[in-house]
């Protein structure tokens, strides 16, 4: 089975009945409101259900999905808006990429993902030795795609969506304004000729290295890789204070206007540009040592230094002095999950001592590296020196921290009959109600890639039956053990059914985004301007967790091999006063990486050391009374 043969036997993204999307809106939104704000949204949401408004939007969204899945169409152009009986050749796919993409704050802390992976060891002298074994092992992925031969992903035994491993490789976010691009340039072996050059870059010098031997179209060896990576590391003099890739640290109207100058400047600039662009993956030799220590590293996988990484790559690699090494991608292409899967399969395959080729430098014929030099003007130095210092300004802007707990993992909730990562939810929100003495929102992923393109839906995962439990295990007043019981079965119940709803595609928050931008285009068109509905402009709606404004950003992000971590990484919280948390689970312990804003409310300290502790209080219930 090739990786892509079953694409079009995936089922389409689902529409939800519009009653039922609007009555688990109210459930989720009840466990954090009064009496009074819940009666006050009923009758909002009542409202909008049984307005020509609500049926109209809803009836476009069923209408495209009979006939094309994900509700999927081409974008129209931005200087073309759609008409009114245009409008619902939108795509959702198109919407979702869209939320990312508008974005205009620095990619980095804002929006990438930074992942450090514990398997592996720094080795004095030995960065071309593991540079060369991680891109040969990366490029061996993008070989398997190339041919259709990376296996299919599958959850108890259901095919998973594969386009995301289509778009990991050879994917640039380009800046634009108002909205940036997300530009692709990978290609099958079925469907052409594909990129198939890296880029390196060293002391913040860029070159271009070609990775397949085409004759014989077989990858370069790590032999060959070896001593490609130290013609360029012997060969590059100390350019960092002007290198070109701190522009793209910037913000992205001011990397869009700087851009657009690069291109303006000379036409061996936009040859350049392409070359980084629709490279397969960006890499950096770095000159410092990464060290072990998890903490630093943590913080270090989303900003180190200015020049390491090319932030609208889906695929940046550091390669430290000492070895050690940092991932870090995009995530308004792909999720999380696609780019730690392959991390994980190069770590796993990487040697871990000193080594060199039998036949290096004179004695062993290879392909030189092409030398990229942009050309710069005074305003791009200008503009250089300055994203540098917004860079190292942001830099201290939030922190991240490893939790790793030890009293169990997944073979005791296994024994129990509980999802771990339902256990691990629980946890997470206890934690946070330790912290600040009040409940928060919580976004969970949850992945509906069963389905044609499908990317995420959002578990809300502070259910009243969470509230009642987290109340009666907290409060001074002593419950009874088997009535605690009871209400944790009900809370990991209601948790646990959530989830399969958003996986099945019946959540509720992306058909919400459906019909807010179904209503924004129809009101691009020539009709009369309607009003968002009552309940989606409501103070409750973002106190709730409402346009991203969760407390807890959460994603399990895999199990552990071996009891080893493997790869941690992270995005920053979506709010100022939240915390993000992703973890992985071992057999025997639970590994949680936290990130959280300086200068808010927010406490990693406190936070991290009450995840210990509410990891610690759930496990008497972890009893054989589930049922998974």
């Amino acid at each position: 089975m090739s990786t892509f043969s079953r694409q079009d036997q995936l089922p389409s993204l689902p529409v939800p009945p519009l009653v039922e999307t609007l009555e688990k809106y109210i459930d989720s939104a009840s466990a954090l409101l009064t009496p009074d704000e819940k009666k006050r949204i009923e009758k909002e949401a009542h409202d909008f259900q049984h307005s020509e408004l609500g049926a109209q939007l809803q009836s476009a969204l069923e209408n495209r999905s009979k006939n094309h899945k994900n509700w999927v169409g081409k974008e129209f152009p931005r200087t073309r808006p759609p008409t009114l009986t245009q409008f619902i050749l939108v795509s959702l796919e198109d919407w979702w990429y869209n939320v990312y993409t508008e974005i205009r704050d620095p990619l980095a802390p804002y929006v990438s993902f930074g992942a450090l992976n514990t398997v592996y060891n720094c080795v004095n002298g030995g960065q071309i030795s593991r540079a060369a074994d991680v891109l040969y092992h990366w490029l061996s992925v993008w070989d398997k795609i190339r041919h259709g031969k990376w296996p299919v992903t599958s959850s108890r035994g259901v095919t998973w969506d594969m386009d995301q491993f289509h778009h990991l490789f050879s994917s640039n976010r380009t800046p634009h304004m108002p909205r940036d691009t997300i530009d692709r340039y990978f290609k099958t072996k079925e469907e052409g000729d594909t990129p198939c050059h890296v880029i390196v870059c060293c002391n913040g010098c860029f070159w271009k290295i070609n990775i397949l031997n085409e004759e014989e179209d077989t990858l370069k060896t790590s032999d060959e890789l070896f001593n490609m990576l130290k013609f360029v590391k012997d060969n590059s003099s100390d350019e960092s204070s002007g290198c070109v890739s701190k522009l793209t640290t910037s913000h992205r109207d001011v990397w869009t206007t700087n851009r657009d100058e690069l291109l303006r400047v000379s036409a061996a600039n936009m040859r350049h540009l392409k070359d980084v662009e629709s490279s397969v993956l960006f890499m950096s030799l770095v000159p410092k040592n990464g060290g072990n220590d998890h903490q630093k590293l943590m913080t270090d996988a989303l900003q180190d230094e200015s020049w390491f990484v090319w932030q609208d790559k889906s695929v940046s690699i550091t390669i430290y002095e000492d070895a050690q090494v940092m991932v870090q991608g995009d995530h308004s292409n792909i999720d999380a999950i696609v780019l730690l899967q392959v991390g994980d399969y190069a770590a796993s395959r990487v040697r871990k001592e000193l080594w060199h080729p039998q036949k290096t430098g004179s004695d062993q014929h290879f392909e030189f590296p092409e030398r990229l030099i942009f050309e710069l003007n005074e305003p791009l130095r200008h503009a250089i020196s300055q994203a540098e210092v917004d860079f190292y300004k942001s830099k201290q802007l939030y922190r991240a921290r490893p939790v790793h707990f030890f009293g169990y993992g997944n073979d005791l909730c296994r024994t129990a009959k509980l999802y771990t990562d339902t256990v691990v939810q629980l946890a997470l929100q206890l934690a946070f109600l330790k912290t600040h003495g009040s409940f928060g929102p919580i976004y969970e992923t949850a992945s509906t890639r069963k389905y044609f393109h499908g990317r995420t839906e959002t578990v809300r995962g502070c259910t009243q039956q969470f509230v009642r439990f987290a109340k009666a295990l907290t409060e001074e007043k002593k419950t009874e053990k088997e009535d605690l019981q009871k209400l944790f079965d009900s809370a990991i119940n209601a948790h646990n059914q959530l989830m399969a709803d958003c996986m099945d595609g019946r959540g509720f928050d992306r058909h919400l985004l459906g019909l807010k931008q179904t209503l924004t285009i129809m009101n691009k068109g020539c009709g009369p301007k309607r009003a968002i509905p009552n309940f989606l402009k409501d103070d409750t709606w973002k106190r709730t967790g409402g346009d991203g404004n969760f407390l807890l950003s959460t994603s399990f992000i895999g199990y552990m091999d071996n009891e080893q971590p493997g790869t941690i990484g992270y995005v920053a919280a979506m709010r100022p006063d939240g915390y993000g948390c992703f973890y992985r689970i071992g057999k025997n312990r639970i590994s949680v990486a936290v990130s959280d804003w300086v200068g808010s409310r927010s406490n990693i300290d406190a936070f991290c050391g009450n995840i210990l502790w509410a990891l610690d209080a759930l496990s008497p219930f972890l009893t054989p009374a589930q049922k998974l």
